[in-house]
């Protein structure tokens, strides 16, 4: 599995954020000390950080993000034939967009098996838990407070407010290597 950090009552959390946290905390305390007679500036761009980086990217920034290569769990690089011959039925987990856990999928009607165009980040969409493959393959359950996926990341039960999120899976090069970009189409689940 990936690395995570665990905290109280067995939740799972994004492994960057208390990184993040640290960092933001310091620089509020520099701008602090650099300006004493402007605290509110401060708090105001201590708040502004804090926002920004605990959001989704806005799809204008997401469209200039470039593709970045699909890695499996030991870090090398992933083939489509190779994963398909691999996992012909069933979702796995693989490094995508900023070393983050995605699910590839195959497709499941096709012959010769193909991948689809997607990937669903690994992460529930209510407090970050990362999501697990249902036994019979039909979806995907949060294991901290039972969100329940379908197969396309669209939300079955609650609490998780929206679906996995998307990125676009596309083979790339004469070798079939796997490369991953932000979803920047509407979303077609909704």
């Amino acid at each position: 599995m990936y690395p995570a950090a665990t905290g109280k009552k067995g939740h799972v959390y994004h492994p960057v954020v208390p990184e993040l946290r640290h960092s933001i905390w310091k620089d509020m305390k520099r701008l602090k000390r650099d300006s004493p007679k402007r605290p509110r500036d401060a708090a105001i761009g201590a708040a502004a950080a804090w926002t920004a980086a605990s959001h989704d990217t806005p799809p204008a920034l997401a469209a200039a993000a470039a593709a970045q290569p699909v890695l499996n769990r030991e870090g090398a690089l992933v083939a489509e034939a190779e994963w398909l011959s691999r996992h012909p039925a069933r979702p796995d987990l693989v490094l995508g967009l900023d070393g983050e856990p995605y699910f590839l999928l195959p497709q499941a009607a096709t012959q010769p098996p193909r991948l689809a165009p997607f990937a669903l980040r690994a992460e529930c969409t209510h407090l970050g838990c990362l999501v697990t493959p249902n036994p019979l393959g039909d979806g995907f359950t949060c294991p901290c407070h039972g969100s329940r996926y379908a197969a396309d990341g669209t939300v079955l039960r609650g609490p998780a407010p929206r679906p996995l999120r998307l990125a676009k899976v596309e083979a790339r090069d004469g070798d079939g290597k796997l490369f991953m970009s932000a979803w920047t189409d509407p979303d077609f689940r909704l």
